[in-house]
C-alpha cells in the first residue's frame, strides 16, 4: 500500500513539473546583463544586497519561473561562475550593453531574449509577463516612465541581430538609437501602473546615492 501511494505521489509531483515546464515561454531565453563598468560604485552592482538579496540572485529566481534557457552576459565571468549560469562574452568588448545583447542572442535557444540590467533590484514577474504578451508582433518592447525609456529592460526578437551587429559596426552604442530603426512597442506608464503603481521594477542603482534611496523600495512614479 505505501508503494502504491508513493507511486501516486511521484505521478502528481510528475506532472505537476510537466505542467510548469509546459508555461515556460520556450522560445525566450531569460538574459541578466552585467558587463558594466561600475565605474560608479565601489563594488560589483549585480552583488549589492536588498532586503537581503543580491540583485543578481533575485533576478535568477524570477527568470527561473518563467524560462527554461537563462544567460548571464558578462566579461568578467570569474566573479559569477558560482550561480551555475550559462556565461556569455561580448564580440565587441567596447560596445556597452549593445554588444551584451547580441551576443546573448547569438547564444541564445530562443528566437527572443528577455532582458534585464544586473542592478535593478525590484523588477516583478508579472511585469515581465505582460511584456511579454506584447511580443508576439514586435521586434522589441520596452517601457517608458517619467519621459524615459528602459532599454535594458525588455523583449527583443533576435531577428534584429543584424542591425545591432551593424550599428557595433559603425561604433554606434546606444541603445534608444536601435529602438529608431526596429520595430518597437514602448510600453507608457499608464499601462505600467496596472501592473506596478509604484513602478519599484525600473528602480537601478547606479550610486551610493541610489541605494542608500531606493534600498527600501522607494516610489519611482512620484
Amino acid at each position: 500500500m505505501k508503494s502504491y501511494h508513493n507511486s501516486i505521489a511521484f505521478t502528481i509531483l510528475f506532472k505537476s513539473i510537466i505542467i510548469i515546464l509546459m508555461m515556460k515561454p520556450k522560445d525566450i531565453t531569460g538574459v541578466v546583463l552585467a558587463g558594466g563598468s561600475n565605474r560608479r560604485f565601489p563594488v560589483l552592482k549585480a552583488f549589492i544586497k536588498v532586503d537581503g538579496e543580491r540583485i543578481i540572485e533575485r533576478i535568477l529566481r524570477i527568470y527561473r519561473q518563467l524560462f527554461t534557457d537563462i544567460l548571464i552576459s558578462t566579461n568578467t565571468p570569474e566573479h559569477f561562475f558560482y550561480l551555475g549560469v550559462p556565461l556569455v562574452g561580448d564580440l565587441y568588448p567596447d560596445g556597452g550593453p549593445l554588444a551584451g545583447i547580441l551576443s546573448s542572442m547569438i547564444n541564445a535557444k530562443g528566437r527572443r531574449v528577455f532582458i534585464s540590467a544586473c542592478d535593478m533590484p525590484f523588477i516583478k514577474k508579472e511585469m515581465i509577463e505582460y511584456i511579454i504578451q506584447l511580443g508576439d508582433d514586435t521586434s522589441v518592447v520596452v517601457c517608458k516612465v517619467d519621459d524615459k525609456i528602459h532599454p535594458l529592460f525588455g523583449l527583443y526578437h533576435c531577428s534584429v541581430a543584424e542591425v545591432i551587429e551593424e550599428h557595433l559596426k559603425a561604433g554606434k552604442k546606444d541603445t534608444k538609437g536601435l529602438l529608431k530603426e526596429v520595430d518597437t512597442y514602448i510600453i507608457d506608464a499608464k499601462e505600467i501602473k496596472k501592473i506596478d503603481p509604484k513602478a519599484e521594477n525600473f528602480v537601478n542603482i547606479n550610486t551610493l546615492e541610489d541605494y542608500n534611496k531606493f534600498r527600501g523600495g522607494r516610489l519611482c512614479l512620484d
